[in-house]
């Protein structure tokens, strides 16, 4: 298990604190679409598979307050198109390091050693990682 502490992982992401989308894959013939994140903190590595619609779930549950959310927008015709599959997965990748980014700032500004419980669940921290 990893050790993250907070107070010294970067402001933004590095080779030791890091998160990518490695690929998606269509599951159950085309109905729906899952992304892989992988995710880095020192020497773990482990992926999170997560559709868009828990992506959606998890920002209206982390940003109730938010009027504008900056996670891509959804998209009910054309949404199983390879070419904007391939592009919310860059975007998809955006919102996830902008977001641990956020985060990590966010709880050292409060001076709190770890991320909040609902952040630390999507991304399966709490199987990975421990905290000081």
């Amino acid at each position: 298990m990893a050790l993250l502490n907070i107070q010294a992982v970067s402001a933004q992401m590095d080779a030791n604190f890091n998160a990518k989308i490695l690929n998606f894959r269509m599951v159950e013939e085309g109905k729906y679409t899952v992304y892989r994140i992988q995710i880095t903190v020192d020497t773990y590595t482990w992926t999170v598979e997560r559709r868009y619609s828990d992506f959606d779930a998890y920002d209206i549950q982390r940003f109730t307050d938010r009027k504008k959310s900056f996670l891509p927008p959804k998209k009910r015709l054309g949404n199983k198109d390879l070419e904007f599959i391939e592009e919310r997965q860059i975007e998809l990748e955006k919102y996830v390091r902008a977001l641990l980014e956020l985060e990590v700032w966010y709880q050292k500004q409060k001076n709190v050693h770890s991320l909040p419980l609902i952040s630390a669940k999507f991304f399966d921290f709490h199987q990975y990682v421990s905290y000081l």
